[in-house]
């Protein structure tokens, strides 16, 4: 018997699962012995998935050792502000050409020439979970730098790098409240940490295994769209959006109660996304974990480097739809390395942007019956009928490239 087998969709990784929590929650009083068998069972578990060998592993451990390296360096009160500097920019570099090497093809290509002739995507090399783990790194490297995290442990760095329930595709959580939860487990916790995980766990699995199997045979995903009629072509595009919610809205379920399991708490990930009135907070509740690290990370920072611009300074207004947009682009190619990526990313910030402007200029106009119009039951229902079909006609962008949205669009005149 091979040590291969499906994240969340195997008995085997559930039962490895149960004797990893027991491992866990019996490793005694030391916060010391708990970080290695926590690291131990990881790195066994994250060794099990059929694209993860040893060599992936050591992949993933000389990121986290040289981006550790950083944050250490910079949690040195006696590092000059030069130095600090220097090496917050060297760290970050580090991360973003790991993820670059890794995920996006063109990169491979400048330091790995191929021969001429048809690529597939088994010629590039992969590494898995990297789009999530280098997104941890540069949190706790711009944090160190900031001062916010003033202790960075190689034990719990690593723990924190490698937590196999989160590892494919988050949460992504925070360095502070993952580390905060390694420590011994309080008295009592057991028996509320498999109520709340089994919860979860159900859930997810009935998202996951039902509900998204059931939106799969009617979603655009490996279909000639060219071929289908108008109404099909509809139909598959808000079966694709319900499939993509259902199926990662379920992950994010396992993931959190397979922590929970252990005794520890991942963060929400989604909060009922297509309930919400406009896309500024659709995207608010959609893989939250991800729209908060990019408002932290990307959009702020770019703020605050536009407000010096005097083209921006006396404009909020377009200070804040460019930074919002090019976060959303930063969003589209984190997802994809193709023009389509960018464009699915920029339509999000535009609309985003759109909704800013006009919830700013709705509150000013003087007209009562419009007021209790848009604090009312029927425009927020109308507003999340409308948000919907937003975010699934822009899932053209983000399914097909350039040539197959032509072939889509002529399907829809024909």
């Amino acid at each position: 018997m091979t040590w291969h087998f499906e994240f969340y969709g195997s008995i085997e990784f559930w039962a490895a699962v149960a004797a990893v929590a027991v491992l866990v929650r019996t490793a005694g009083g030391s916060a010391t012995t708990k970080g290695l068998v926590l690291l131990a069972s990881s790195s066994a578990l994250l060794l099990a998935i059929p694209r993860f060998g040893i060599v992936d592993l050591l992949e993933v451990w000389a990121i986290a050792a040289f981006s550790f390296a950083a944050a250490r360096l910079l949690t040195r009160p006696d590092l000059s502000p030069r130095r600090r500097k220097l090496t917050a920019v060297i760290g970050i570099a580090a991360v973003v050409a790991a993820l670059a090497f890794f995920k996006y093809r063109f990169i491979e290509d400048l330091f790995l020439p191929r021969p001429s002739g048809v690529r597939t995507p088994s010629d590039m090399l992969f590494l898995l979970g990297v789009s999530y783990f280098s997104f941890k790194a540069l949190h706790v490297v711009v944090e160190a730098y900031k001062g916010s995290i003033r202790e960075v442990a190689a034990l719990d760095y690593l723990n924190y790098f490698t937590f196999f329930p989160s590892f494919i595709s988050g949460p992504i959580s925070r360095y502070p409240q993952f580390v905060a939860q390694l420590g011994p487990a309080a008295r009592g916790g057991l028996k509320r940490d498999l109520l709340l995980a089994g919860e979860r766990i159900v859930h997810g699995l009935f998202k996951k295994l039902v509900l998204a199997r059931l939106m799969l045979p009617y979603s655009l995903l490996g279909r000639p769209v060219e071929t289908l009629s108008r109404g099909q072509i509809a139909l598959g595009l808000y079966a694709t959006a319900l499939y993509f919610y259902f199926d990662f809205a379920g992950y994010s379920d396992l993931a959190i109660g397979a922590a929970r399991l252990l005794g520890m708490e991942l963060p929400e990930n989604f909060d009922k996304p297509f309930f919400r009135r406009n896309i500024r907070d659709l995207w608010t509740h959609w893989h939250m974990t991800l729209t908060s690290w990019l408002v932290d990370y990307v959009y702020w920072p770019l703020v605050r480097r536009l407000r010096n611009v005097d083209l921006f300074r006396p404009r909020p207004v377009l200070l804040s739809t460019v930074a919002m947009t090019l976060t959303f682009i930063a969003c589209g190619m984190w997802h994809g390395e193709t023009v389509n990526f960018l464009v699915w990313g920029a339509c999000h910030g535009l609309g985003i942007s759109a909704v800013t402007v006009y919830q700013r200029r709705k509150r000013a106009i003087p007209v009562p019956a419009l007021q209790r119009y848009f604090r009312s039951r029927t425009s927020a229902v109308l507003g999340a009928i409308g948000t919907f079909h937003f975010f699934a006609a822009l899932l053209t962008l983000f399914l097909f490239d350039l040539t197959q949205i032509r072939g889509l669009f002529a399907a829809l005149v024909r």
